[in-house]
């Protein structure tokens, strides 16, 4: 099985490194191509995120590159 690749060429890091919780900043605002410009989610991630697997959300966050919300938050 060969690893998912960065567009540099470089390996993602496994999808156990991120979270599985909502990247949502509640910020919404969608630009042209329809991603969210506060979480960075398509529209499609958005609506369908809570019918998605954990794997199918950790991956979502590893697209965006979402490790987790400041506790500040």
């Amino acid at each position: 099985m060969s690893d998912v690749m960065k567009p540099s060429g470089d390996p993602l890091p496994p999808l156990s490194d991120f979270p599985a919780t909502s990247p949502c900043l509640k910020v919404c605002l969608l630009d042209v191509a329809q991603e969210c410009r506060g979480c960075r989610r398509t529209l499609g991630e958005i609506g369908g995120w809570s019918r998605m697997t954990l794997d199918e959300r950790r991956a979502v966050n590893r697209r965006i590159g979402f490790r987790g919300h400041d506790e500040r938050r």
